[in-house]
């Protein structure tokens, strides 16, 4: 058995090394001793009939903007997969653009996957924050944000977290929750930084496919090299 891990628009979106996101998972998944199949998304491509993983990132608004058409073809088999239980991970723009719709500087609205029961205000003052941290259940997640937005969850979607340090959502919250599928602001990558949200979401993948997912050694050797990284923001968080 195989996970898939499937990446939207990695040329677009991979502002801020969003990409690492997929990097990390698969790295997790091959010390583990399971199969990954990696593969990419660009605008005009045919989808994949399945994927276990569904990875994006951020970037420009003139990059969503040129995505929105494409999006809009394939918007209902990202829905459906993640009606279905695959997982997905949302960071920034990508994030935006699984919600249900978001309001441009420019005035104009995109319509977006509607993966997530949201819509996004990007006309707020820039936000770049070293030391974003959000309280989850996955514990303390920690990165940096760079955005211009404010978003507003529907009742059918729960926060990922409460903001520590920065903006978030712009309420004290941060990111969305919709069964498997989470949105979030945090870059960093943040999966290379929270490796106990990496686990989560390969857990959940596993379930899927039918795989056991079991931490070993390497896995904790991997771990103490991102816990640097993760004690100097946790230094910046700390400092408020």
């Amino acid at each position: 058995m195989t996970v898939r891990i499937l990446e939207l628009y990695p040329q677009q979106l991979n502002l801020n090394g969003d990409t690492g996101n997929r990097t990390a998972l698969a790295r997790r998944l091959q010390l583990a001793g399971v199969d990954v199949a990696q593969a990419v998304y660009d605008p005009g491509d045919d989808i994949p009939a399945d994927a276990d993983i569904v990875l994006t990132g951020t970037g420009t608004s003139s990059a969503v903007r040129s995505i929105a058409p494409d999006l809009a073809r394939i918007a209902p088999t990202l829905k459906s997969w993640s009606q279905g239980g695959t997982v997905f991970l949302a960071a920034g723009a990508g994030f935006h653009l699984l919600a249900r719709t978001t309001t441009m500087g420019s005035g104009e609205t995109i319509d977006g996957a509607g993966i997530f029961d949201a819509t996004v205000d990007a006309t707020a003052p820039r936000t770049i924050t070293e030391g974003f941290g959000i309280d989850t259940q996955f514990g303390t997640l920690i990165g940096t944000e760079n955005h211009t937005a404010f978003v507003s969850l529907g009742t059918d979607a729960r926060p990922l977290g409460t903001v520590l340090r920065g903006r978030g959502n712009g309420n004290g919250t941060d990111g969305a929750v919709v069964g498997n599928s989470f949105g979030t602001h945090l870059h960093g990558p943040a999966l290379v930084l929270n490796p106990a949200f990496a686990d989560r979401l390969i857990e959940l993948a596993c379930d899927r496919s039918g795989d056991v997912y079991r931490r070993n050694a390497e896995h904790d050797a991997l771990d103490r090299v991102a816990d640097l990284a993760r004690g100097i923001l946790m230094k910046k968080l700390s400092a408020g």
